[in-house]
C-alpha cells in the first residue's frame, strides 16, 4: 500500500500549496495590492479549487487511513469494463477503483475479485476469478446433483 501512502502525501501537499496560495491572495486583498480589479475575486476562485481538491481527493484518502492501518478492506467482484491509459484507474461494474499500475495486469472483460478502501476506492488486491472450465476439482452436473441430494438427506435426518 505504499502507492496509497504516496498518493495521500501528494494530495495533502497539493492541498497545502492551494491553502498557502489562498492565504496569500487574502492577504493581498486586505492590503489592496492588486493592480487589476478582477484579481479581487482570486481568493474566491482559489477557495473553490481548494474545496474541490479536498472533497474529491484528500478527505476520502484521509478517511481511508484507518482502513489501511487496520487492514479491514471491503470486498467486491465484477467484470472490468474499462482501464485507463495509465492503468491506474479501473471501472468494474460501473464503479471506479484506483489501482497501483505497477502491481496489477488488468484487461477489459476480466472477471475479478477486489479488496478496496471504502471512501477513495483504492484497490488493495485484485484477483482474477477462476472460470468453471479451469477448475480441476469441479464436479459434473450429475455428480453435483447427487452430492446435493445426499447433503439434503443428511440434514433432514439430523433434524428428525
Amino acid at each position: 500500500m505504499s502507492y496509497f501512502w504516496t498518493n495521500l502525501g501528494t494530495h495533502l501537499l497539493v492541498s497545502l500549496i492551494l491553502l498557502i496560495i489562498f492565504l496569500t491572495c487574502v492577504k493581498n486583498n486586505q492590503k489592496n495590492r492588486w493592480k487589476k480589479g478582477f484579481l479581487f475575486f482570486l481568493p474566491f476562485v482559489c477557495m473553490i479549487i481548494l474545496l474541490v481538491q479536498l472533497a474529491i481527493f484528500s478527505i476520502p484518502r484521509i478517511l481511508d487511513t484507518t482502513t489501511v492501518l487496520r487492514s479491514t478492506y471491503r470486498m467486491g467482484s465484477g467484470k472490468i469494463e474499462a482501464v485507463n491509459d495509465l492503468k491506474n484507474i479501473v471501472v468494474i461494474d460501473g464503479e471506479t477503483y484506483y489501482v497501483n499500475p505497477f502491481s496489477f495486469e488488468l484487461k477489459e472483460g476480466d472477471e475479478v475479485n477486489i479488496k478496496y478502501t471504502p471512501y477513495a476506492h483504492y484497490a488493495y488486491s485484485v484477483e482474477l476469478k477462476e472460470k468453471l472450465e479451469d477448475v480441476e476439482e469441479g464436479f459434473g452436473e450429475q455428480e453435483a446433483e447427487t452430492k446435493l441430494a445426499n447433503t439434503k438427506k443428511k440434514l433432514v435426518e439430523k433434524t428428525k
